[in-house]
């Protein structure tokens, strides 16, 4: 399952990182645990590392049920999970599963737009000046939420053309966990500075 033949024959120290894990996760598969604890078993691995180690982890939970505890950094690994509590300054700010997640962001704070413009950066404080929530950049690409987005998109073409500022999309994006999680962030960090 973990894809180890052919290397038995070699030292664990000369074996890439991603093959270590899969050897760790073997390891620790030997005595068919019914409940595993994972901290952040991917750190250091290759993207297609973690893909595969990924599926090795779903095989585990959706077929051999296996309950698994995985703590991660990265968001797309969390989209793999049944449920997550997301943490932040020790403190836990989200508990549901991924679904649930992004379906109260939506609710809370609307749809999310991702804007590319540009001039991203003089365009995200704009955004954030014009008070709209969950403004963050996502590579060259701002991501915002909107309750209103008719409005919304009225309001940014006037505050960048105001600016000289060229709108190359404006498109409304399913949130990520990623989205999720800044905007919890940034609603914490109001919340204390409003306190």
């Amino acid at each position: 399952m973990a894809g180890l033949s052919g290397i038995t024959s070699r030292l664990t120290g000369s074996l890439p990182m991603g093959i270590r894990q899969r050897l760790a996760i073997s390891c620790a598969l030997v005595h068919q645990p019914r409940v595993l604890f994972l901290d952040e078993p991917t750190s250091g691995v290759d993207p297609i590392g973690r893909r595969s180690f990924w599926e090795i982890l779903v095989h585990l939970a959706r077929v051999e049920h296996t309950a698994i505890l995985v703590t991660t950094h990265y968001m797309s690994e969390a989209e793999y999970c049944d449920h997550l509590t997301l943490m932040y300054d020790g403190k836990i700010i989200a508990d549901a599963t991924p679904k649930e997640m992004k379906r109260t962001l939506e609710e809370e704070a609307g749809q999310l737009l991702e804007i590319a413009t540009d001039r991203p950066l003089i365009a995200m404080k704009l955004m954030e000046q014009a008070g709209f929530d969950g403004v963050a950049l996502f590579g060259k690409r701002i991501h915002l939420l909107a309750k209103n987005t008719e409005k919304a998109e009225k309001q940014i073409r006037s505050s960048l053309s105001r600016q000289n500022i060229r709108l190359i999309s404006m498109t409304p994006m399913v949130p990520t966990l990623e989205d999720v999680f800044v905007y919890r962030i940034m609603a914490l960090e109001k919340r204390s500075n409003h306190d």
